[in-house]
């Protein structure tokens, strides 16, 4: 089913819920179909997964920047593809957020 439920994502906690959170630091509302749901959370799984690498390579080779590299540019790309989403299926008040924050083209 394709239907657009509406979605409140928190990128801080890496949370996509259903109902918006008073008091969320930064929460951006979306509209979004289930498959789009479960695109962002996998994105968060990712996302987590890329910091733990980052962080236990460090941990054992903790002044060798050049492994952990790879680590980055994944994080990286994973965090803009997220922003991109957030843009492409928020409200006008999210897109009016991402615009204060200085993130228009992610």
């Amino acid at each position: 089913m394709n239907t657009k439920q509406t979605y409140y994502v928190t990128i801080d906690t890496k949370e996509i819920r259903p109902f918006s959170v008073p008091d969320n630091a930064v929460e951006f509302e979306i509209e979004a179909t289930n498959e789009q749901v479960l695109e962002i959370e996998e994105i968060f799984s990712r996302l987590d997964k890329e910091s733990k690498n980052a962080i236990n390579y460090i941990g054992l080779k903790p002044f060798d920047e050049w492994g952990v590299d790879d680590e980055r540019d994944s994080y990286k790309k994973d965090i803009n593809n997220l922003f991109s989403m957030i843009k492409k299926l928020g409200t006008t008040e999210t897109q009016r957020k991402l615009s204060e924050m200085g993130i228009s083209n992610p």
